[in-house]
């Protein structure tokens, strides 16, 4: 019976032995391009976080050159979801979204409906002018496609005008539905004043890094915008030296330093 008290008190001792410390969880990012581009847009910035440690994915998404709108938006985020899980496929387990331009207003409103984010880095949100009236390239294709919509052939794939990096005009081979879901007035995506801010950044749960160009006029509302962010000590809005092209390469030192204040969550 003493043998078997001693075993107990060296197994309980062993026991209250301090564990080898849990493996650090790895931190995934995933870039979506801006609107018409394409995944090596994300390059220099992608190297950095990959040097920094981070597990990197940069996919080409439903708004690039080649495959403009062949979604609707939320077909778009089920390809982030599929993105996602082959991140954690390669060791992430846990995930930030982000991206410029397009990619941010995209990232924003995934963030706004799905679960399991560990952030979102926003480089310079930017989407439709709220006024599309001084566009005529934008106001034509969207007037096209209502008009489609209403005749029922918002399925139908046609050619559509729109514009990009401000005022360049486009043309975009889409079905009207598809069209709508980036342009409408009821999309989150369209304006950086409109969904964004009043239906999209207060839904926000989870630490955002708002990065703001210096050279890029679409950053002129970046503050107030940000303010409609639920408090969250983790988010920061900050700025780089660069317009609004320039924004992704200029942002590898902010996003790294960011990334490190989620770490231990």
């Amino acid at each position: 019976m003493r043998r078997f008290v001693r075993v107990w008190a060296i197994l309980a001792a062993l026991l209250a032995l301090p564990g080898p410390a849990l493996a650090a969880d790895t931190i995934g990012v995933l870039l979506l391009h801006g609107k018409t581009g394409m995944p090596g847009q994300m390059k220099p910035l992608a190297a950095t976080l990959t040097a920094a440690g981070y597990v990197v994915g940069a996919p080409e998404m439903c708004w690039s050159k080649r495959r403009i709108y062949d979604k609707s938006l939320s077909g778009c985020f089920a390809d982030i979801d599929a993105a996602i899980g082959r991140l954690k496929g390669e060791g992430a387990t846990k995930v930030v979204l982000g991206g410029p331009s397009l990619g941010a207003m995209a990232a924003l409103a995934y963030a706004a409906t799905h679960e399991g984010l560990a952030g979102v880095i926003a480089i310079v949100p930017a989407s439709d002018p709220a006024d599309a009236s001084g566009y005529p390239g934008l106001a034509a294709g969207i007037a096209a496609a209502k008009k489609l919509i209403a005749a029922g052939q918002g399925d139908v794939t046609t050619q559509l005008s729109d514009i990009v990096t401000g005022d360049t005009a486009i043309t975009v081979t889409a079905t009207p539905n598809a069209y709508m879901s980036f342009h409408g007035a009821d999309s989150p995506v369209a304006t950086v004043t409109g969904g964004l801010a009043t239906v999209v950044m207060p839904k926000v749960t989870v630490p955002c890094l708002w990065i703001a160009a210096t050279h890029d006029p679409s950053q002129q509302v970046a503050a107030s915008v940000f303010a409609k962010l639920p408090h969250n000590a983790r988010s920061q809005l900050v700025k780089v030296d660069a317009d609004h092209a320039g924004a992704p390469d200029a942002s590898g030192g902010a996003v790294t330093a960011w990334l490190a204040t989620l770490a231990g969550d």
